[in-house]
């Protein structure tokens, strides 16, 4: 039976969190998704980053050392991967996942990058595959977005087959955009 999963949830909540998930952590820069990965961590989870940035500096300050990290680069290196090279991506991250099973934790760092280097679609495409890799195998995956980067409809799409968190900063936008939709109506006498 599958579990029944709230469709959006605060952060301030996110004692709620479970194996078998994907999470889309709406923010600019991945803080509560570092703050998440501390916690599964803390409860011996194994920890994959992908990022744009170089992961090190990802984690700079932080308690987390991640047993795994690829950067998403078009410099060559150990750890590198090209930003086209999906398939090889989805490949390390399946072989991960095939390791620690449940126990594995994929921090997704940087869509926005790998959309602007490949299509929408394709990324869309890869993160629904992402999803059902790890509700299969009761892993984690958590992606953080910045919702400035989407139009409604990508974002939409991205939410739909995603457990979205909600951060501060991320209520705050939303009830700013309903302020401004609320007062476009009220100038068109709608």
């Amino acid at each position: 039976m599958q579990k029944d999963y709230p469709s959006v949830v605060d952060i301030l909540n996110a004692d709620d969190l479970v194996e078998g998930c994907a999470y889309l952590v709406e923010e600019k820069r991945p803080r509560h998704c570092i703050e998440m990965c501390e916690k599964f961590s803390a409860e011996g989870a194994s920890l994959l980053i992908v990022s744009r940035d170089p992961p090190t500096k990802l984690v700079e300050n932080t308690q987390l050392r991640p047993r795994r990290t690829i950067w998403v680069t078009t410099i060559i290196g150990e750890n590198n991967l090209e930003p086209t090279a999906i398939g090889l991506l989805m490949n390390e991250i399946r072989k991960f996942i095939d390791q620690w099973g449940k126990k594995a934790v994929v921090l997704m760092d940087g869509l926005e990058y790998l959309i602007s280097i490949n299509t929408y679609e394709r990324m869309l495409q890869f993160v629904h595959q992402m999803r059902d890799i790890c509700v299969m195998s009761s892993s984690v995956l958590i992606i953080p977005i910045d919702p400035r980067t989407l139009n409604e409809k990508e974002r939409a799409l991205l939410e739909r087959n995603l457990q979205v968190i909600m951060t501060a900063s991320s209520r705050e936008e939303t009830a700013s955009e309903r302020l401004i939709h609320i007062s476009s109506e009220e100038d068109i006498g709608v």
